[in-house]
């Protein structure tokens, strides 16, 4: 048998969020990952440190965060253009029985059948397709009923893969992020023409925003929202600056109500915990996300992760923690 981990909590699911830290970061996957790939006696003494819970845990986060630093190979670019990490054969393995316990591959489970909001998170093309399409089906089936759909992206232009992809899903003209979240809702809910539009241009990269309003079948509230950036002069919008924006802009959230978030497996825990610091703790909401397994949408091939995907999705979920722990401290 391979390299098996019992499942870590998502952070944030249970009554105290900064236990739930503490608890991720001394469970056996990611304490395994530390010392697999430990190159000096610092690192084994921080897989240590992990284990019992030594020092503040926004220091143990920060030491942590430096430490994935070697696994980064973004180095600013978009996920689609990282490059690939050499690893040996059971760094491989034990990375993707980390990812697994990490829930990073999928099996979330649903803890209600009804959610106030439903929120579809935007990223590169393929997932503007699958995750508008999995949430479609989400309610279609009656799995969860909704009070009112919300695809959350930005103006992101296309890079790499992207146009290809495009093509391929029989949408070649499209070659930004909104846009495809756009294409990817109106396909998955059966839309027409958007009941109204309001937005604001910028000349500055993360400065425009956009909210199209729709109205399904049924009657259900719809909108594809792109989010402008808190620091619009230096980046795009990121993933909570989308959550800020549909709290102040879009929704009128009140304590106690049920939000769904539907994203791709691997970026689960880093999305989550930043829905639980942006969301949960200011709102009083209750928060849970889900991921779609990779799979084929509209004549795209599956997606699959190498080991290099699921660490730098390990990393993301470590510098999201350490937001979440400042905000709790």
């Amino acid at each position: 048998m391979g390299t098996r981990f019992d499942q870590v909590p998502l952070v944030g699911t249970g009554l105290a969020p900064a236990g739930d830290i503490d608890g991720w970061l001394a469970s056996a996957p990611v304490r395994a990952l530390v010392e697999a790939f430990s190159r000096t006696g610092q690192d084994h003494e921080l897989a240590r440190d992990l284990a019992a819970e030594k020092g503040d845990v926004v220091e143990r986060l920060a030491r942590l965060d430096a430490f994935t630093d070697r696994w980064d190979t973004r180095r600013g670019r978009e996920r689609n253009q990282a490059d690939e990490l050499a690893m040996r054969p059971d760094q491989e393995e034990l990375v993707t029985a980390a990812a697994e316990a990490l829930g990073m591959c999928g099996g979330t489970r649903l803890r209600y059948d009804r959610y106030d909001h439903v929120l579809i998170l935007g990223g590169l093309v393929r997932a503007c397709l699958v995750r508008t399409a999995h949430a479609a089906q989400l309610i279609r089936s009656g799995q969860v009923s909704a009070g009112s759909v919300t695809a959350l992206g930005g103006h992101r232009p296309f890079v790499g893969d992207e146009f290809e992809l495009a093509a391929q899903a029989g949408a070649p003209e499209l070659a930004e992020e909104y846009e495809a979240m756009d294409s990817g809702t109106r396909r998955a809910f059966g839309l027409g023409a958007p009941e109204s539009v309001e937005g604001e241009e910028s000349e500055l990269p993360g400065g425009t925003w956009g909210v199209r309003h729709y109205r399904t079948a049924d009657g259900m509230p719809l909108q594809v929202v792109a989010a402008p950036s808190s620091e619009p002069a230096r980046r795009r919008a990121d993933t909570p600056d989308s959550y800020a924006f549909f709290a102040g802009r879009v929704a009128a959230l009140q304590p106690g109500e049920r939000l769904l978030l539907v994203s791709t497996a691997i970026y689960v825990p880093a999305q989550h915990a930043a829905a639980v610091r942006m969301l949960k703790l200011p709102f009083g909401v209750e928060v849970d996300t889900v991921g779609n397994a990779p799979g084929a949408v509209a004549g795209m091939p599956p997606q699959r992760f190498t080991a290099t995907k699921y660490l730098l999705e390990v990393r993301s979920t470590v510098r999201s923690l350490a937001r979440l722990a400042e905000a709790l401290s």
